[in-house]
């Protein structure tokens, strides 16, 4: 009777200890519940601003509360071994709920006013109240022109440059407010750069001129080659197409007959073999007695019978030409009836040291000039015009009338005047424009033939090496004007001339020319004016003040202007600092967060520059809506500074930083939430049901 009743004692004292732990588990339970919705709140949060612009995720960390200790650790002895502590828990609470700045994706939107931020930091806005933080750049400009948060009016802070585009480094920050409708005087032009290379390489180059082509009798020891030789008669054309080895002329006196054969080179005498028409001939009086062969005075081949007896000769040649040439020598020669026989008339290309009164036409045809004409010469050097006359004699030759050319022109760079392969006169000019040879007239009065054949082409026509740099200047008035800079290459090395210009009234008054030279390495040595001026006066002729002008060409032995070197001209007025008037047009932002406004004038100006927050515990931040944050005491004061600079990140134009939640995690929290809501549920439900089953023992 005894036992049962301790044992119900027993099982009373214990079942008062069991519901005590069913109501420890019903309660971690229900914080298991609550803490598991809020990290759902969270996740819900997160997954509704998924397309949010600069939102930021947050996460929701749980720790553990209090535990229940149920007995102490034991320290081990010598006989026995220590014990751990028994605990129980209590249930668990929510720890932190932290905000994530990683960065997230940017969309590009082609707007100048959206701004999104890639590294560290906040955009500063600010109420009537108190700055805010954002990273957010869905800006815009207000009514005002400053530059605002549309969906609530906080203005975007920053600095403002000055009138000179220049932001003072004791600048304050400030709202930033843009001058639309604001207006740039005008300024006139006062430094003028120039860059680029002036070619070394090029060189001037002068007037080559070429006449008709000139030949000359072929007479006894010209030894010519027969190949050029023009045969004026029946053939009226050159000997041409002869083949070494292989051209041969046959030549018959009725009786005996000959084969001579052509070659490129032959100087001896009975062989067969010729090269020239005085070799031919030699040949033929080497071989056959029954006649002689000679040149007359005008270049035929007259055959001369030598026995008093009638020959009849034939000419036979593999060469058309060739053959054409001494058709008409065919026939009956016989000396007792003065009869003789004569090929065409043969004249060469003329040389130097033939004398004029043998010159012939490219048909030809006797040029016609006889001892005690006089030739007059007449031509434009330049500018200048210039005349000279050459008396001829029998004596007077080609060559003395190319040397009274190169000394009527006026010609330094010898020869000059040279006679060409193909006996025509070649003049070739002093370099530059200053020396082009022009409207050059050879005449003997009366005299068609020579006057035809002193006809002259021009083949190259005269060039300095010139090369040009224009740029727009203004004036004080704001009036554009052309101004260009024309450098000219000089004899001397490494040195240019350089002339200024302007394109309508307007009068360079001073310092239009000078000289550039260069070091042997191509860099620049000296830049001078002329008159020891020092700039460019330009007088607009429209009202305004003389424009002065310094002519900027780079430093000296160094590569940062002008250059030389051995590669196409490329020098250009690269800048000049005046402008007109203009008003505001447009502006632009760069990755520094520097605005700049451009003219219609076409002048950029900075007109302020946006500055940047960064905190050492950004996650200590508070959320205050609208996309923005305020300090806290956590979070630290804001460190104020500039993109690119003490503030490690870029600002990028025309794009939106978007939200950085990412779903797929987001799913993944969310089905791990609901697996601890339930698992919690279960936890409450179970403790339940032991509950009942413990009340259900007392019945």
């Amino acid at each position: 009777m005894t036992q049962p009743k301790t044992a119900a004692f027993e099982s009373s004292d214990s079942s008062t200890l069991e519901a005590t732990t069913m109501l420890r588990s019903l309660f971690a339970g229900v914080s298991g519940l609550r803490n598991h919705q809020s990290r759902m709140d969270v996740i819900g949060n997160n997954i509704a601003n998924v397309n949010t612009v600069g939102f930021k995720s947050g996460r929701v960390n749980f720790k553990e509360v209090l535990t229940l200790t149920l007995s102490g650790a034991a320290r081990p002895t010598e006989t026995a071994g220590g014990t751990n502590p028994r605990q129980i828990g209590l249930g668990m609470s929510v720890s932190s709920i932290d905000t994530i700045f990683s960065q997230g994706n940017l969309e590009s939107t082609g707007k100048a006013t959206d701004l999104a931020i890639t590294g560290e930091g906040f955009f500063i806005m600010r109420n009537s109240k108190a700055n805010f933080y954002t990273r957010a750049g869905n800006f815009d400009f207000d009514a005002q022109g400053r530059l605002v948060d549309p969906s609530n009016g906080w203005i975007v802070q920053g600095r403002m440059a000055d009138n000179r585009g220049e932001i003072p480094s004791s600048s304050v920050v400030e709202d930033i407010v843009l001058p639309f409708g604001q207006k740039v005087p005008a300024n006139a032009t006062s430094d003028i750069h120039f860059t680029g290379n002036l070619d070394s390489s090029s060189v001037p180059i002068g007037t080559i001129l070429d006449s008709t082509v000139l030949l000359a009798i072929e007479e006894a020891g010209d030894d010519s080659t027969m190949e050029g030789l023009y045969a004026k008669g029946r053939a009226n054309s050159r000997i041409s197409g002869l083949n070494s080895g292989q051209t041969t002329l046959t030549v018959s006196d009725g009786t005996t007959s000959e084969v001579y054969t052509w070659v490129n080179n032959d100087t001896t005498v009975g062989n067969s073999l010729f090269n020239s028409l005085d070799d031919l001939l030699a040949e033929m009086n080497n071989d056959f007695s029954t006649f002689s062969a000679s040149l007359d005075a005008n270049g035929a081949v007259i055959f001369t019978d030598t026995t008093n007896a009638a020959h009849t000769l034939n000419f036979q040649s593999n060469n058309p030409s060739l053959q054409t040439a001494f058709f008409n020598a065919n026939g009956t020669i016989d000396n007792s009836a003065s009869t003789t026989a004569s090929s065409d008339e043969f004249s060469h290309y003329a040389t130097d040291d033939e004398p004029v009164i043998k010159l012939r036409n490219s048909i030809g045809d006797s040029l016609n000039l006889t001892n005690g004409d006089s030739i007059d010469i007449s031509a434009d050097v330049g500018d200048l015009p210039t005349t000279g006359t050459l008396a001829v004699t029998n004596s007077t030759t080609l060559g003395e009338l190319s040397e009274q050319l190169v000394s009527m022109l006026g010609i330094e760079t010898l020869p000059g005047v040279a006679i060409d392969t193909d006996g025509s006169i070649l003049i070739e000019g002093d370099k530059g424009l200053d020396n082009e040879i022009s409207a050059v007239v050879i005449r003997s009065t009366g005299n068609t033939k020579f006057n035809t054949a002193m006809s002259f082409v021009q083949t190259q026509e005269a060039k300095d090496v010139t090369h040009s740099a224009s740029i727009t200047v203004f004036d004080a008035l704001g009036e554009e004007h052309i101004v260009s800079l024309e450098f000219k290459k000089t004899s001397l090395r490494n040195q240019w001339e350089w002339a200024a210009s302007t394109g309508g009234d307007e009068i360079i008054s001073s310092g239009s020319t000078g000289v550039v030279t260069f070091n042997a390495d191509g860099s620049l040595n000296t830049f001078t004016f002329d008159n020891g001026l020092n700039s460019l006066n330009i007088d607009p002729n429209n009202g305004a003040s003389i424009i002065d002008a310094a002519l900027d060409v780079g430093t000296i032995n160094a590569f940062d202007g002008l250059t030389q070197f051995a590669s196409t001209s490329s020098a250009v007025a690269s800048y000049q600092d005046g402008y007109g008037n203009g008003d505001l047009d447009d502006i632009s932002i760069d990755r520094t967060g520097k605005i700049t406004g451009t003219f219609t004038n076409g002048v950029t100006q900075t007109l302020a520059r946006l500055v940047m927050a960064s905190f050492n515990n950004p996650s200590g931040l508070q959320r205050v809506g609208d996309n923005a944050y305020r300090t806290t005491g956590n979070s630290g004061n804001a460190i104020i500074g500039m993109a690119g600079e003490s503030i490690r990140s870029e600002i990028v134009p025309g794009t939106l930083e978007m939200s950085n939640v990412d779903l797929a995690q987001e799913f993944t929290n969310m089905i791990i939430a609901q697996r601890g809501f339930q698992a919690n549920s279960r936890v409450i439900t179970t403790s339940d049901e032991m509950l009942t089953e413990l009340v259900n023992l007392k019945r």
